[in-house]
């Protein structure tokens, strides 16, 4: 039966998990994209519920995709699935999906990213995907209001954060960890003692700390790295987009790693 009514309590409930209050109440996230979502089941996710619209997709072909499993199907009509989705586009459903965490203990072994109070969804969604790219696997998040499944992080992330670890921490708990790991903090920040990030060593056991684009790193950091990291500015303009800032930086660890 297709789902038509505005009303409809399922198509309601679906539209409630934009909001990450019930987000978080329920423990599940709403998902669209496919990237993102073959991903997510090739990452073996599978979806507690499927809503979909036979303007776009028929249900074989994501039974095809998925298998039957226990996941509930949901048909809606074209209106309401459009409403809920961000890309009306051919072969694009939606899935809701049990949310999950990681811990400090989950961490592997490499160079770590640590983002500090980050406030746009966008921006950890792309830098979770720059990560992914140049095959750095863990992401710290220290002090930050933001939800992992806001679908800003999702968009942007086109699927990574399924494929790293992101642990929402405190500065406190993340330098203990770099410490006990010997980890060299290189914290990019602008300051007079700043370093060019080209002429800073290149090595696994580094932790690379980034402040928001707001306010920048707090004194914590400041007080606490082995050194300041700095980006040239050859402009006018004196920072970058923390999302770019990081590609630059992480490009360069990658490829002086390559090259040494």
């Amino acid at each position: 039966m297709v789902i038509e009514s505005f009303s409809n309590p399922k198509y309601k409930y679906l539209l409630s998990l934009s909001k990450s209050k019930t987000r978080k109440k329920d423990g599940v996230f709403l998902m669209e994209g496919r990237p993102e979502l073959d991903l997510a089941i090739k990452s073996g996710y599978e979806p507690a519920m499927i809503a979909f619209s036979e303007a776009y997709i028929q249900k074989s072909e994501i039974v095809a995709l998925i298998g039957e499993g226990n996941t509930q199907f949901i048909a809606l009509s074209k209106a309401l699935f459009d409403s809920l989705s961000y890309q009306n586009v051919p072969q694009n459903f939606i899935g809701v999906f049990s949310s999950f965490s990681s811990s400090l203990k989950d961490l592997q072994e490499g160079p770590m990213v640590l983002l500090e109070k980050v406030e746009k969804p966008g921006n950890l969604g792309a830098i979770l995907r720059t990560c992914d790219a140049l095959g750095i696997k863990n992401v710290l998040v220290t002090d930050s209001p933001v939800d992992l499944f806001n679908p800003n992080i999702l968009r942007n992330s086109r699927g990574a954060l399924f494929a790293l670890k992101c642990v929402f921490t405190s500065n406190e708990k993340a330098l203990e960890y770099f410490r006990k790991r010997g980890l060299k903090v290189l914290s990019a920040a602008l300051s007079d003692q700043s370093i060019d990030y080209r002429k800073a060593s290149v090595s696994n056991n580094v932790a690379y700390v980034f402040g928001s684009e707001a306010n920048g790193l707090s004194e914590f950091w400041l007080t606490n790295s082995d050194e300041n990291i700095i980006i040239p500015m050859q402009g006018v303009v004196d920072s970058l987009n923390v999302s770019v800032s990081v590609a630059i930086i992480l490009s360069h660890h990658v490829n002086g790693k390559t090259n040494s």
